[in-house]
């Protein structure tokens, strides 16, 4: 029987973002069945995926729901969908995550738990460590290093050694894995499909401290992610860099207020890093993709409220 929801006891909903490599999504799927804390819902966004790997995330893990998008919306447009979809059936918290993470079963209480301490934080982030080396912190938030200009993730090059141990407020983070409230999504409205993926983090997070909202580290909420199974981050894949230079670039656009951060001297310092660490086969589709950014049209963050232009289709309610 669901716990019902309470003032004490929010619902939180789990929504689930994968492409492909459903061995990586049902693992996170499994993990998050195992969540101690009630009510809790997950679901899973398929996003465009072949449709024998959808099948075989269903067949496995038969007690999440199913959505299923065609074709491919971009992780903003995709994550979008379900959280409309979490929000419509009354969820006050809601948890996104990429398909290759899992997490403790304590995580998601000890979000909430935060969460009701400090009302005015519209987004809350778990301490993130790396799946393959589990003691070592991939991500305890972001914060701006001002020189060079660029927003940084906390992490450690070895072992947990404690210093990212306390909460905090954060100027930024990654949404690798991140719970948002409803009253934040309700008022600074989704993410922003205009970024095919990247940025969309750090443009939404940008919104939300502007509307009075903060981001709060939590870190006794423990998650594992294998690092970019989907995108290609770090590799040769030009299609990964590319679309880093045209998010940038509309990224640029959109917030041209913040100088510091989206300014020349941020896409000179970007570029000097190509050249100094010999990325010559990621500098070109990084300039084709910023030019691009350049001249993509720009569109306002989607509000809640808005019916979603994304196709879906639901193969298992939740």
């Amino acid at each position: 029987m669901e716990t019902p929801s309470s003032p004490s006891r929010p619902h939180v909903w789990a929504v689930v973002l994968g492409y492909n490599h459903p061995d990586v999504t049902i693992d996170c799927l499994h993990s998050l069945a195992r969540v101690d804390y009630r009510p809790f819902t997950v679901l899973y966004v398929d996003n465009g995926s072949e449709m024998s790997a959808c099948r075989q995330v269903m067949d496995s893990v038969p007690g999440c729901g199913v959505l299923r998008l065609e074709p491919n919306a971009g992780v903003s447009g995709g994550f979008n969908v379900g959280i409309r979809h979490a929000l419509t059936h009354g969820a006050e918290y809601v948890l996104i995550l990429n398909n290759d993470t899992t997490v403790e079963p304590g995580f998601a209480r000890h979000l909430v738990t935060a969460a009701l301490e400090h009302p005015r934080a519209g987004l809350l982030v778990p301490k993130i460590y790396y799946h393959g080396h589990p003691d070592t912190i991939w991500s305890a938030g972001s914060v701006f290093r001002r020189f060079p200009p660029v927003v940084t993730m906390r992490k450690t090059r070895g072992s947990d050694d404690g210093r990212f141990d306390r909460p905090c407020n954060l100027d930024y983070a990654t949404f690798c894995v991140i719970m948002f409230s409803r009253a934040m999504l309700e008022t600074t409205g989704l993410m922003d499909p205009d970024y095919h993926f990247m940025y969309e983090d750090y443009d939404l997070c940008l919104r939300a401290r502007e509307a009075g909202f903060g981001i709060r580290y939590v870190p006794d909420a423990h998650v594992w992610h294998k690092i970019s199974k989907t995108t290609g981050a770090g590799t040769p894949n030009p299609t990964f860099w590319h679309n880093y230079g045209r998010s940038e670039s509309i990224f640029r656009r959109k917030f041209h207020r913040h100088r510091w951060l989206t300014g020349w001297i941020h896409a000179t310092y970007i570029v000097a890093r190509f050249v100094f660490e010999g990325n010559g086969y990621g500098l070109r589709p990084y300039l084709r993709g910023w030019r691009q950014g350049a001249r993509d049209p720009l569109h306002p963050p989607p509000r809640t409220q808005e019916a979603s232009r994304t196709f879906s289709q639901v193969l298992r309610p939740q």
